[in-house]
């Protein structure tokens, strides 16, 4: 891909990011994060291994589906967000509203597919869309799993 065509992408992912509310002290990384290496070639085991925690029918409120993940990650509150436009960008950020960050990033992306690392854990709480309904998963590595990374 060319220069210019990575430029116009990043551009075009930050604005979006900037229309993103319920979250702040945002930063923007095109390298990959030191915080995901750990679950470098994996994205594909969390589709498909990891139990699901809650499953929502794919028209739900998402006051709902904030609730659930806000008792997924307790009191966790600094994420990265992976985003795969031409090539993976990394979003730092503090959350302050699933609510809002659920309903901004879903009026701002298309894709209802989110996989949300913490930044302080090798853990990862993924939301990924079925044909029928979401699946959120959460995946906590140094917790053991029938999983062998």
């Amino acid at each position: 891909m060319s220069d210019l065509k990575k430029k116009l992408s990043l551009l075009k992912v930050e604005r979006r990011i900037k229309g993103l509310k319920g979250i702040k002290d945002v930063q923007i990384l095109k390298d990959q994060a030191r915080e995901v290496t750990w679950y470098n070639g994996e994205l594909n085991l969390i589709d498909n291994q990891i139990p699901c925690s809650y499953r929502f029918p794919v028209d739900v409120d998402t006051k709902k589906l904030a609730l659930a993940m806000e008792m997924l990650v307790g009191q966790a509150s600094h994420f990265i967000l992976v985003l795969w436009e031409q090539s993976p960008i990394y979003v730092f950020f503090q959350l302050e509203s699933w609510e809002d960050f659920l309903s901004s990033f879903y009026t701002e992306f298309t894709s209802r597919d989110m996989s949300l690392f913490f930044q302080d854990k090798e853990k990862i709480l993924d939301v990924f869309l079925e044909e029928y309904e979401i699946e959120v998963k959460i995946f906590d590595k140094n917790i053991k799993n029938d999983l062998h990374l």
